[in-house]
């Protein structure tokens, strides 16, 4: 009997300790929510700035070994003279390339033995309504390669996007027909949003009718609404993020109860929540962009955009470009990704589908074992 009662005193303190972490936990996440976001926390420098726009310069890895996902990676001894700049959408903030220290493409990238730069889109608020493909394009990413060349010396450089940031990327290739720009990689970038089930019917639809309606008005459909009109919160960039995935949102609120008893767990999930919810506003200017050039105009289909007084011909693109899409990504299907294929002038060029959805194939736990991988190896063999 007395067995039985000191067996259950100990079952019962198990649990009053077990609740006071919980507690405890929870209430850190409530209260000091940042103190568990493992992001942003590779260290950097800010070496260029242009209005929201900033660069970092990742530090070389002092470990001799790194944990990713897991799995053990040797930091390389060997440094690659050709540069990588990363380039972020928008809306998603770039804490996705820094995600946390043990799922993160910077120190991967670092230990492959990379000079690692990322651009910063900034936070734009409803005075910055106006921006469009000309700011991002072909004001601030020139300054900021340009910036990356005189600090390393070396005129080649490889670009490697997410999603929007791959639009991004083809758009200064085709419109700065750079020849130094050596290697382009894209993961998750819409390029035909017609092939994307039944929005590609609707964005077809939209198309035909919005020539009418230009034709009746003697007005593009650009000039109808005016940008900050347009603009929409981040809040909402959230939402309708989230809304691709309900069940997935549902899910993590699960998992936030089953990780409130350790830290480690809360961590990581705070983490991955934060960038999920945290999100930048979307500039109207820039949705004016994607609505008359890229869903309706399906401009990047055709494989050339009007920009900057001009057109940028992706035929004009000669960089080695390797490109992914997720083999469940509800929001850029693979349809939509492979057209990039069709339209670009490169002669060395692949495209690979690879496990995730729109997150997931760049941030999620497989990632690194696929596109980031997979990419290293290639630009490895294409790098100096």
């Amino acid at each position: 009997m007395n067995g039985l009662i000191r067996l259950g005193k100990a079952t019962s303190q198990k649990w009053i300790n077990k609740g006071f972490i919980i507690a405890n936990n929870a209430a850190e996440r409530m209260l000091y929510k940042d103190n568990l976001i493992l992001s942003d926390k590779s260290a950097y420098d800010v070496v260029c700035e242009k209005g929201l726009m900033s660069l970092k310069r990742y530090h070389p890895l002092k470990e001799t070994s790194i944990e990713v996902d897991g799995e053990k990676v040797e930091v390389s001894s060997e440094r690659k003279k050709t540069p990588i700049i990363f380039v972020p959408p928008l809306g998603a903030t770039a804490q996705i390339f820094d995600l946390m220290p043990t799922r993160s493409l910077v120190r991967y990238y670092l230990a492959r033995g990379y000079d690692c730069y990322l651009i910063d889109w900034g936070d734009p608020d409803r005075s910055h309504a106006g921006l469009t493909f000309e700011d991002y394009v072909t004001d601030w990413m020139p300054e900021a390669i340009e910036t990356v060349q005189q600090l390393t010396g070396q005129n080649q450089f490889s670009l490697f996007g997410y999603c929007m940031g791959g639009l991004f990327c083809l758009l200064y290739a085709a419109w700065s027909k750079n020849e130094h720009l050596r290697n382009l990689v894209t993961v998750a970038s819409p390029i035909d949003v017609r092939q994307v089930g039944p929005a590609g019917q609707l964005l077809n639809v939209m198309h035909h009718a919005s020539k009418v309606l230009a034709r009746v008005n003697n007005t593009p459909l650009k000039s109808m609404v005016r940008p900050e009109h347009l603009h929409v919160p981040g809040r909402l960039v959230a939402l309708s993020f989230k809304l691709t995935n309900p069940l997935g949102s549902l899910a993590s609120y699960w998992d936030l109860l089953t990780a409130l008893s350790d830290r480690e767990a809360l961590s990581e999930h705070t983490t991955m929540s934060n960038w999920f919810e945290d999100m930048a506003d979307y500039p109207g200017g820039m949705i004016q962009e994607i609505i008359s050039k890229l869903a309706v105009g399906n401009q990047f289909a055709e494989g050339r955009v009007r920009i900057n007084g001009g057109t940028a011909s992706f035929s004009d693109i000669k960089a080695n470009l390797m490109s992914f899409a997720g083999d469940n990504d509800k929001i850029v299907g693979i349809r939509a990704a492979r057209h990039l294929l069709d339209v670009v002038g490169s002669q060395d060029k692949s495209f690979y589908v690879v496990p995730g959805g729109h997150a997931g194939v760049f941030g999620g736990s497989s990632a690194s074992q696929y596109a980031w991988a997979m990419s290293a190896d290639w630009l490895d063999e294409r790098s100096d």
